[in-house]
């Protein structure tokens, strides 16, 4: 049996089927019974799903990032769909193709790397353009920076997002440059803006799910990104200590306040550009992402999101104006390890 997408599941829908974890965690109800609240996605969106009466046994044998077969009915709670999981098990490397849970981003890479070379051939300053030909030249940090999300699921969270976002923000900048009354050294905005998440490529990990590294846990891709920058900067003879401090501070301080992850605050015109234009990029993705999930309900507005503050009104798209599809997925380029090569039962004790 075909398992239903995420984005063609409906109120009413019986569903058997394979779906990557998210999310989960283990609940207690009021009345004190244990179960498992968890998101389950694809590369055509997540759903949250309840599995009542479900505890530390089931939970115990999958794990974020895990694929997971389930059988569930699809149910509307506060106008929003959810699953109701009747039940679930690990499923099988055999059983599924990684292909299918992750998004791929819908332009074209190899025309985006293009971009990326011609901008560093754009970067007059001397130092500035060496150091970002030497990123380049590292072939497996190319290579993830083509590959790699820029988040785990607000903006950008499809394999190749990374890349797509920087070049965003890039160009942001570029329009900013030319527009802007005010002087700017170009160079430092523009090397800045395409190191900004470079830490990244070490921060996530796309398999079946987004997840967080080791190391993007502990460390952060602001500190990831600086200790980049410290590392190429030190290949290159006598490249300039004041320039490398201020492309870490680009780094460090994009986030804009501390309460956003910023260990420094922008202490420069160039810094300032750089953390509103990325914020702007993030955010009107983010935005756009939230209504196109929410196109196929009738209300007017989306509900509250979190990461916005605020809920998000449907009816400003032109008449006639087409939504874009969700974008075919792509196949991992670092799938998940499998927690199991043999199925675990179901809550019955009886595999489906």
């Amino acid at each position: 049996m075909k398992t239903l997408t995420i984005g063609e599941l409906t109120e009413g829908n019986q569903v058997t089927g394979f779906y990557a974890v998210r999310d989960a965690n283990l609940r207690t109800t009021a009345s004190g019974k244990s179960y498992i609240r968890m998101s389950l996605g694809d590369a055509t969106g997540s759903l949250t799903g309840n599995y009542w009466d479900a505890g530390q046994e089931i939970f115990s044998t999958f794990a974020v990032g895990d694929v997971v077969k389930v059988r569930a009915v699809v149910e509307t709670y506060q106008g929003n769909l959810q699953l109701k999981i009747t039940a679930l098990r690990p499923a099988q490397d055999s059983e599924y193709d990684a292909a299918a849970f992750l998004a791929t981003t819908r332009a074209d890479v190899g025309a985006l790397q293009e971009e990326l070379d011609r901008v560093i051939a754009s970067i007059r300053d001397s130092d500035y353009r060496a150091l970002m030909e030497t990123f380049c030249q590292d072939q497996e940090l190319r290579e993830a920076f083509a590959r790699t999300p820029a988040a785990k699921e607000n903006h950008h969270a499809c394999i190749g997002g990374l890349l797509e976002h920087t070049l965003s923000v890039v160009r942001t900048c570029e329009a900013f440059t030319q527009a802007s009354t005010t002087p700017l050294n170009r160079d430092l905005l523009i090397a800045g803006a395409l190191l900004h998440d470079i830490g990244k490529t070490q921060e996530l990990a796309a398999g079946t799910a987004i997840e967080y590294t080791d190391v993007g846990k502990l460390v952060g891709h602001l500190t990831l990104g600086v200790i980049m920058v410290e590392k190429f900067a030190a290949t290159i003879q006598h490249f300039p200590e004041e320039k490398k401090w201020l492309l870490q501070h680009m780094i460090l301080s994009h986030h804009g306040r501390h309460e956003y992850g910023a260990p420094i605050l922008p202490a420069i015109p160039e810094a300032l550009a750089l953390h509103q234009i990325d914020n702007l990029d993030a955010k009107t993705v983010c935005a756009r992402r939230l209504i196109d999930e929410d196109a196929e309900n009738d209300r007017r507005w989306t509900s509250r999101s979190w990461a916005l503050d605020t809920q998000l009104y449907k009816g400003a798209m032109p008449q006639g104006e087409p939504r874009p599809a969700e974008p075919p997925s792509a196949a991992p380029a670092r799938p998940a390890k499998s927690r199991s090569t043999k199925p675990k039962p179901s809550a019955s004790g009886k595999l489906f």
